[in-house]
């Protein structure tokens, strides 16, 4: 996964006159709501858009949970073993466990892969799925016939190369229906913080609520309990998601209906910022990412990242 640059090529310089120049990369982790589902594309990119030269790379899996991205990010290792137990020449290799099924997701059937390591060797692990299930398969770069001994450590290539990015850090959403949720998130992302390489720069951001998830249910006092705990955790660097204020609105040119500021009243992101399908519960709109992607952008400029 290569990072789109955003307009200059000038990069800026690190907190140092004469020190060198520090990681520009924007690196956004998460799930669907990572990479805009109900808008038209990532929030990662219209973040971009506000800080040209810097390259953005937005990766998300729908339907996911924070410990299948800490995987992806590079927080939690990747823990594999394979049919046979070591590699026979050139073939693909059935991957008979995992520690978590990184690439996977409920939603759809898409094939995913990610370019990495395993006891030394280059390879790409892969996820294919249909009606009747899913696999992973990993193949190496060149032959080998070295052993892969059971529950070996998977280095992804995209995470190494990542860790020295400003990382945006959006997880939880699909952990919500479980007792242990905040226990995951919080896992998840403190393993993700220890993997970014120091001076870490990072931000977190709050769970955003679903469509009925309004002031007074059970399931809006577990979310604000969560980012209530995120921004004592984080402090600084947590992104909350509480509903737009008239300022933001009026940044953006929104003009909110009776309906909206009756969602706000009930503490909840406006239905003029979510999908027309109202089937879609949990996402936002291109509007709605406008008020996300305005908040991470004033948090990055004010820590300076």
């Amino acid at each position: 996964m290569l990072p789109k640059k955003n307009g200059s090529e000038n990069e800026a310089s690190g907190d140092e006159e004469s020190g060198p120049k520090r990681d520009q990369t924007l690196a956004f982790f998460g799930d669907s709501l990572t990479i805009g589902a109900g808008g038209s594309r990532p929030y990662g990119d219209i973040v971009g858009a506000a800080f040209p030269g810097r390259p953005v790379v937005s990766d998300g899996i729908v339907g996911q949970i924070a410990m299948s991205i800490a995987i992806r990010q590079g927080g939690t290792p990747l823990k594999i073993s394979v049919e046979g137990g070591k590699f026979d020449g050139a073939k693909e290799l059935k991957v008979t466990k995992l520690n978590n099924e990184f690439l996977s997701t409920p939603i759809n059937y898409t094939t995913y892969s990610r370019t990495g390591t395993v006891v030394g060797v280059k390879c790409t692990i892969t996820r294919k799925a249909n009606d009747t299930g899913e696999s992973y398969t990993i193949k190496p770069d060149a032959e080998s016939t070295l052993a892969i001994p059971e529950d070996s450590i998977f280095e992804l290539d995209d995470a190494l190369r990542l860790k020295t990015a400003t990382q945006i850090l959006w997880y939880g959403r699909n952990n919500i229906t479980k007792g242990t949720a905040q226990d995951e998130i919080l896992t998840a992302l403190d393993d993700s913080i220890a993997f970014i390489e120091d001076p870490k720069r990072y931000l977190v951001v709050g769970m955003l609520q679903a469509r009925p998830e309004n002031k007074g249910t059970d399931r809006y006092n577990q979310v604000i309990s969560i980012n209530e705990k995120l921004e004592s955790r984080y402090g600084s660097k947590y992104v909350p998601m509480t509903p737009p204020t008239a300022d933001e609105m009026a940044a953006i040119n929104y003009t909110p209906t009776e309906q909206d500021l009756a969602d706000i009243e009930n503490m909840n992101f406006p239905t003029g910022m979510r999908p027309d399908d109202r089937s879609d519960e949990i996402h936002i709109n291109d509007k709605g990412y406008q008020i996300v992607a305005n908040r991470v952008i004033a948090k990055l400029k004010e820590l300076k990242y």
